[in-house]
């Protein structure tokens, strides 16, 4: 049980990498236990089905992490640059037991209202994302959630990816602040957006350089239609 998956390795390998890059300085990290009373994507997801009545698609057992809590949070410095990023995942099977957030808004809408009230949180940024997380959405019925990227003050916004892809992009992203935004519709043009768009840039400048083993190309893209 306590053999690590691939999944997990990748994990912290990605840990691995940012704590020995020259240019990255890692502020804060956790590398939580295994959480044994759980169990195996197999086991957790029956639970989930059992106590929330979802039916999670076996096709996420891939991206199943069986930490108790998985954090980053760093900075990377070069000249002319100063990128920082974080991410804080959590156990799948505790994120699906609990369940909503506050409106992002003074004066939410009842739509925005009902959704906060269903998100799942999986991915924070507590120490330095001004109130930011990715959340999951599930509907009866459902068996794939949804991914939504949640800002204190913006708002909601869906993501064009579903949790093993978000995963994946994690690995490769490390996290970097504002990310989330390529796989969203919204106009990283527009000045609300202005300090995420600066980030990626960043990221697609030096992390190529840096971590030459992950495939940028596709973000680049992506920032590309989002700058249009």
């Amino acid at each position: 049980m306590s053999d690590l998956t691939d999944y997990e390795q990748r994990f912290l390998a990605m840990l691995d990498e940012l704590q020995s890059a020259s240019d990255v300085d890692v502020l804060y990290e956790e590398r939580g236990p295994i959480e044994e009373l759980v169990g195996d994507a197999t086991e957790a997801f029956a639970m989930i089905a059992e106590e929330e009545g979802v039916v999670l698609d076996p096709s996420l057992h891939r991206s199943y992490l069986r930490f108790e809590g998985l954090s980053s949070h760093w900075a990377a410095e070069r000249p002319g640059v100063y990128l920082t990023g974080e991410f804080s995942v959590a156990h799948l099977a505790g994120v699906m037991l609990n369940t909503g957030v506050d409106p992002a808004t003074d004066e939410p809408s009842d739509q925005e209202r009902t959704l906060c009230a269903v998100l799942r949180p999986f991915d924070e940024q507590p120490r330095g994302g001004g109130g930011t997380l990715a959340a999951l959405h599930i509907s009866p019925g459902m068996n794939t959630p949804e991914v939504w990227y949640y800002h204190a003050t913006r708002g909601v916004f869906r993501m064009d990816l579903g949790y093993a892809e978000y995963m994946d992009a994690l690995l490769t992203t490390k996290g970097t602040y504002g990310w989330q935004y390529l796989f969203t519709d919204v106009s990283l043009r527009d000045i609300d957006f202005q300090g995420a768009a600066e980030n990626i840039q960043e990221m697609l400048q030096i992390f190529p350089e840096i971590f030459p083993q992950y495939d940028y190309a596709p973000f680049a893209t992506r920032l590309a239609e989002r700058l249009r």
